[in-house]
């Protein structure tokens, strides 16, 4: 089965694909390979500049406790600075209980710049199965977004740069796998 969009593809350097647990994510120059099991990341393989290969593991993942009480969530850096990928950054959120929320985005992505690219691939359970996706801020194209759409398990989101939570309907949980493109030095958020 092919995963589908929850909102509308606004990615122009990103290209995405995934399906029976296996999502791609590449540029030009960098292509990563997820490999799910479990609602989780199995392994990450990587291939960079020069065809180099990568395969990383969940020891390779920087592990980061944010935020706090409702919305507190254990954050997964896979492919991270200084790591092989140059500029694409990858890893997975898992929220801490059931109807919580992410918190505020980090601080370089309230100064909204055009170009910047991320999306999330929502793994959801438990409950109804849904969860709401905010978007407030800036599209990669400049153009300004003030929206929410409903996400369901498995399927994929641009997020604008700005002001992106996202909280699970009661008794549901939610992580989510996040991708963008560190296309500065000043967007790294770790």
């Amino acid at each position: 089965m092919t995963y589908k969009w929850s909102n509308k593809n606004h990615l122009k350097t990103l290209s995405v694909f995934g399906q029976d647990n296996l999502l791609i994510f590449k540029t030009k120059t960098e292509k990563a390979q997820v490999h799910l099991k479990n609602n989780n990341i199995d392994k990450v393989i990587f291939v960079g500049p020069n065809n180099k290969k990568t395969i990383l593991s969940i020891t390779d993942a920087k592990k980061v406790v944010v935020g706090e009480s409702n919305f507190c969530r254990d954050v997964y850096h896979w492919l991270k600075p200084g790591g092989p990928a140059p500029i694409m950054r990858l890893g997975i959120t898992i929220h801490r209980g059931e109807g919580t929320w992410s918190s505020l985005p980090h601080y370089f992505e309230l100064s909204l710049e055009p170009g910047f690219e991320e999306v999330f691939f929502h793994l959801i359970k438990g409950g109804s199965g849904r969860a709401i996706q905010l978007g407030r801020g800036m599209w990669s194209n400049g153009d300004k977004v003030d929206d929410l759409w409903p996400v369901t398990d498995r399927q994929f989101s641009t997020v604008p740069m700005g002001y992106h939570p996202v909280v699970g309907e009661p008794g549901v949980h939610v992580s989510y796998i996040w991708v963008y493109l560190a296309k500065h030095s000043r967007w790294e958020k770790i």
